[in-house]
């Protein structure tokens, strides 16, 4: 589960639009960063996306996607032209579709294709309309499968844009704006798909009566409950509604590590509702939802990510990064691999658990201190070499941070009886379980 937001200029403090995501996937599923030069393609091209193979758009433009390790498409991402992106899981009555594309497939391609948010849209269900949406989703459990929901936004304009099968609605976005794991928009919206009272008749839904309530209509209202899709925006929203003067980018991501509102750690490990960054248990909302990797993008002139590269918002370093240089590092797969950040963080994650509140506590202070440093240099960076060495710095003080923290962390506690042989289960699987035991770590 995922929570995505943008704040556009008019409710920022410093006139400047900011996106931001957590990406919520499976606890073992590694994500990476990822940067794709733009090319030009001929006229027979192909994309080869996650299940389908479509035709090639003439040029695709250069894009910084984070993307779980297996997959063609993307959870989020920024491109050339300063469109970002990113991507919810909603659950809709439209049927399932077997094969198609899946919304992480839609958010890259819009993304390699578009030049502008309005454009984005356009991209997107022009092959929603081609081509569906479909196919397993998961990563382990390849019966997951769910419809998609967007923000979408450059220095001008944000929309939310949402999808039920071919069916969608698009509304621009002024100010403060969250999605979840629902349909949100209701007849508010400002564009949509023909024929939306005749797709429900079909699905055997009600459209009423003058302009279709789109989430009313089309969603599935007991799953986005059962997510906490709901509390969670208004866990968002009033954080950054909230910002006295006008948001700033330390507000999107303190909204991003919140668990509950207001913040309190101990939630970390309790159910989804409210609870803005993940952490996997075995409960049934939560043994298939973990912050994977998040994203921030602030729209100036030459637009800056930061990212994670990692889990757990509350724990990880945002640091910058820009689409000038691809990361210097290797990508994660499935098995542990101390060598790469994503899992070596996981090791600090796993002992953080242990000790929740405490860990984030006496983390907290030391890890701003290094984002306000690094965003300083980010924003002094005049050169595109400039931009590569504070690029390059963010990653090794992101290393340096969670090893610092492993060593500190270690023997300070044990995981609560609940998540015991959960976790035990997961670390088998992939390789972390024997690379804990050096450190003194207790299931």
């Amino acid at each position: 589960m995922c929570d995505t937001l943008v704040v556009t200029g008019e409710a920022a403090a410093h006139g400047r639009t900011i996106f931001a995501k957590n990406s919520d996937r499976e606890p073992d599923e590694a994500q990476l960063v990822e940067l794709v030069p733009g090319a030009d393609h001929p006229a027979d091209a192909r994309a080869y996306c996650s299940y389908l193979d479509i035709p090639q758009a003439p040029r695709t433009h250069r894009t910084l996607l984070c993307r779980p390790y297996w997959m063609w498409g993307a959870e989020m991402g920024l491109n050339e032209h300063g469109v970002a992106m990113g991507n919810q899981a909603v659950f809709t009555h439209a049927p399932s579709q077997p094969v198609g594309l899946l919304g992480m497939d839609l958010l890259r391609l819009g993304l390699e294709r578009a030049t502008s948010a309005h454009a984005a849209v356009d991209v997107i269900v022009e092959l929603l309309s081609e081509h569906g949406q479909g196919g397993p989703a998961g990563h382990h459990d390849k019966s997951f499968r769910y419809d998609s929901s967007f923000i979408i936004a450059d220095s001008e304009q944000a929309w939310v844009l949402e999808t039920a099968g071919r069916m969608w609605a698009a509304k621009r976005v002024h100010g403060v704006r969250s999605i979840s794991n629902a349909l949100s928009l209701r007849d508010d919206w400002d564009r949509a798909a023909d024929g939306l009272a005749a797709a429900a008749h079909d699905m055997g839904r009600s459209p009423g009566r003058g302009k279709v309530d789109f989430a009313r209509t089309f969603g599935k209202a007991w799953m986005g409950h059962a997510a906490g899709a709901a509390s969670r925006r208004a866990c968002v929203e009033g954080r950054l509604r909230s910002a006295p003067g006008g948001v700033e980018w330390e507000d999107v991501l303190a909204a991003l590590r919140q668990h509950g509102s207001p913040d309190r750690p101990g939630r970390a490990l309790r159910s989804l509702r409210g609870s803005v960054c993940g952490h996997a248990a075995p409960w049934p909302t939560r043994s298939a939802s973990q912050t994977t990797g998040s994203l921030v993008v602030e729209m100036r002139q030459l637009p800056v990510a930061y990212v994670t590269g990692t889990s757990a918002a509350c724990l990880s370093v945002f640091r910058p990064h820009w689409l000038e240089q691809a990361e210097d590092a290797r990508a994660p797969s499935a098995r542990y691999d101390a060598g790469t950040l994503w899992w070596a963080h996981e090791r600090l994650h796993r002992l953080a658990l242990s000790q929740i509140g405490g860990a984030l506590d006496r983390m907290g202070k030391e890890r701003e201190g290094i984002e306000a440093r690094l965003r300083s240099a980010a924003e002094r960076a005049e050169s595109a070499s400039q931009r590569a060495q504070v690029q390059a710095e963010g990653l090794r003080e992101a290393f340096a941070f969670s090893q610092r923290w492993e060593r500190r962390l270690r023997g300070g506690g044990r995981l609560p009886l609940p998540l015991r042989d959960y976790f035990r289960r997961l670390d088998r699987r992939s390789g972390l379980e024997a690379a804990l035991s050096v450190t003194g770590f207790r299931y």
